[in-house]
């Protein structure tokens, strides 16, 4: 039910902001989605996936050749994209689903850089380094108020099909294999085949983050497949905390506002973002959504032991 507030406040704050501010929270909403998608692995499965970039470009070159080389429309564009990555994601999976810790990240990460290198090659299908340009969506697909609401609607879908599938016996099962796969296994839980399924959710869900960022941003480059794109959703990921059902998606926000913030100051943004990751990783490990659930927790004990003192 607080999920179904916080999606109408977001709504009814729609018509007030700028220009300038649609766009951004279009993109923090984005950034959010594809932040929870990566998160659906590393906080249920204890997986650590390096190469979350491989889904978010195939969700975005299939949405940009479709509608550049197709003539296809922008919305018929999204569930191929959800497709693809999923199909994407189901090959990847199958192969590094069976290694474990550094191996299946370095895995994934060399996926993703091979993907990076097929799109920045091929000229004459991706266009190569020059990208595809010019992909604003036609007619009211292209107003930014509009934009943002089918953006939000998206995000709310995902989230909420996050939340209930945490809630799920597949989400316990997927918890079970990351706390003690060989028990879990022993009990009766076939840990690749779950492990597979969520690999494919996820990599299906950043797919469709990278479909509606193509179409924000009205073009498509490589470095949608380049290991930075698979960092920014781990950075924001650390930023909000990852055992914050909605960190995720809160680190992704002030990951935005950080960086428009201090690029717009100075040019040493990298060193601002390190600085700010090790301050968090060393004082609050937590993350900003679990530093907020505890500073909560212990006020609403102080409350009680006010209240049972009086």
């Amino acid at each position: 039910m607080r999920l179904l507030w916080l999606f109408l406040a977001l709504a009814l704050l729609g018509p007030w902001f700028s220009e300038y501010g649609l766009k951004l929270a279009s993109e923090a909403f984005i950034l959010g989605l594809y932040a929870m998608a990566f998160n659906l692995l590393f906080r249920q499965t204890g997986l650590l996936s390096f190469g979350q970039a491989a889904f978010f470009g195939l969700g975005a070159y299939t949405m940009a050749l479709l509608v550049a080389r197709g003539g296809w429309p922008f919305p018929a564009t999204l569930p191929l994209a959800f497709l693809i990555s999923a199909l994407g994601a189901l090959f990847i999976g199958f192969l590094s689903i069976r290694l474990s810790r550094i191996y299946f990240t370095m895995l994934t990460l060399a996926f993703a850089q091979l993907l990076y290198a097929v799109a920045h090659k091929w000229y004459a299908f991706t266009g190569g380094d020059n990208g595809i340009t010019d992909l604003r969506p036609p007619g009211i697909w292209g107003e930014s108020l509009f934009y943002y609401y089918v953006v939000l609607f998206l995000f709310a879908l995902g989230v909420l099909f996050l939340w209930a599938l945490e809630r799920s016996p597949f989400g316990y099962a997927l918890r079970a294999l990351r706390d003690n796969r060989a028990r879990a296994e022993a009990v009766g839980i076939n840990a690749f085949g779950h492990l597979l399924l969520a690999f494919v959710i996820s990599g299906a869900l950043s797919g469709l983050a990278g479909a509606l960022q193509g179409a924000l941003q009205r073009s498509v480059f490589p470095d949608y497949l380049f290991w930075t794109r698979s960092a920014e959703c781990i950075l924001a990921t650390i930023l909000g905390g990852s055992g914050v059902f909605l960190g995720p998606a809160i680190g992704a926000t002030v990951f935005l506002l950080l960086r428009v913030v201090v690029q717009a100051n100075t040019e040493y943004w990298p060193f601002f973002l390190g600085a700010l990751l090790l301050l968090m990783v060393l004082f609050f490990p937590k993350g900003l959504g679990g530093l907020a659930l505890e500073m909560a927790s212990r006020r609403l004990k102080g409350e009680r032991r006010g209240a049972s003192g009086s």
